[in-house]
């Protein structure tokens, strides 16, 4: 596939601003005026394109890329670092800073775990979730 995205920073962001939907949406667009070369009907319903071309949806790859990069943080080998991901996803929540913990909880909720095996999620129960929803089986 050659639909490239440049989300540098992106595990920063808050995935609860609903501003992120005004990316996701952009995103969607590009990928129908990619895929029409794969001859997708346009109509194809939004939710159907990122399965049909093997990838994640937006929302779920900006997760994936926090959860990845806040369990880098978390099993850091700085103290430091360690501490202020633990603080954060574990204390401060939605006061955290840089939306770390928000997030967390974000993705928490969105993959059907508990804060305490947030660590646990991995890009397969992503991709699980994922494709139950599209599926409806949510």
């Amino acid at each position: 596939m050659s639909y490239c995205s440049s989300l540098y920073g992106s595990v920063l962001w808050d995935l609860s601003n609903p501003r992120v939907e005004d990316v996701c949406v952009a995103w969607r667009k590009g990928l129908t005026t990619e895929t029409r070369i794969e001859h997708i009907p346009h109509y194809t319903h939004s939710y159907l394109l990122a399965p049909l071309c093997a990838t994640l949806p937006l929302r779920d790859e900006l997760s994936w890329r926090f959860i990845n990069f806040s369990h880098s943080c978390l099993s850091s080998d700085s103290d430091s670092v360690r501490f202020v991901a633990r603080h954060g996803v574990y204390f401060r929540r939605m006061l955290s800073p840089k939306a770390i913990g928000r997030n967390a909880q974000y993705c928490c909720l969105r993959y059907s775990a508990s804060l305490a095996s947030f660590t646990s999620i991995n890009k397969s129960r992503v991709w699980h979730c994922t494709q139950a929803a599209v599926s409806g089986d949510v």
